[in-house]
């Protein structure tokens, strides 16, 4: 029987000023990437994108991986991206991996199982709850895929006291139940993402 497919997902703006210089901070870089992403940046015609690409993708597979074991301490040079940002590995295990690049964001999205995820990202308007619309634009997108009323689906999180804000992963829930869907939201500055276990 093939494995449940699990995602994770995590974007970044890359006009926020506050990662303009970050590819300059060389203790960051050190924290962030193993001695080979290291040196594909030094290789790089664009190492500010190739940088948040990595720590995308690292994002994203953490998420996979607090899902599946407990969630273990989270160091980003222990999650390691293949040269051609196919894959994640993190002691043993081997995450797909698939990266957009697009209107000034970077959206990663990691993969655990077999099928391929409903994906999605978007701007969020000024005043929006970034955390809101990328709870809106997940259950409108599974409710397409599914042919129900978004109304219908939700997403909740458990409280979880000890975890890095307090918060179970998150749950899609259809008529108060859970709907067995995994999924993965994301937002950073104008950007919102998310990803299900839908395809």
């Amino acid at each position: 029987m093939p494995d449940a497919l699990r995602v994770g997902d995590d974007v970044v703006d890359l006009d926020d000023p506050a990662i303009a210089t970050s590819r300059l901070r060389p203790r960051f870089v050190e924290r962030v990437c193993s001695d080979i992403e290291r040196a594909s940046l030094g290789a790089a015609s664009d190492p500010k994108t190739l940088l948040w690409i990595f720590f995308a993708a690292k994002e994203a597979a953490y998420k996979i991986v607090a899902k599946v074991g407990p969630p273990p301490g989270f160091a980003h040079r222990r999650f390691v991206v293949t040269p051609d940002l196919r894959s994640v590995h993190y002691e043993g295990l081997a995450l797909g991996l698939r990266v957009e690049v697009e209107g000034g964001c970077v959206h990663a999205v990691a993969t655990m199982g077999t099928g391929t995820p409903l994906v999605g990202h978007g701007l969020v308007d000024p005043g929006v709850s970034p955390g809101s619309e990328a709870r809106r634009l997940l259950c409108m997108a599974v409710a397409r895929h599914l042919g129900c009323a978004s109304e219908r689906l939700a997403v909740v999180r458990e409280p979880a006291p000890g975890t890095w804000d307090g918060f179970a992963p998150p749950v899609l829930v259809r008529d108060g139940r859970p709907s067995g869907v995994d999924v993965s939201l994301t937002h950073d500055g104008r950007f919102v993402g998310f990803a299900a276990a839908i395809g």
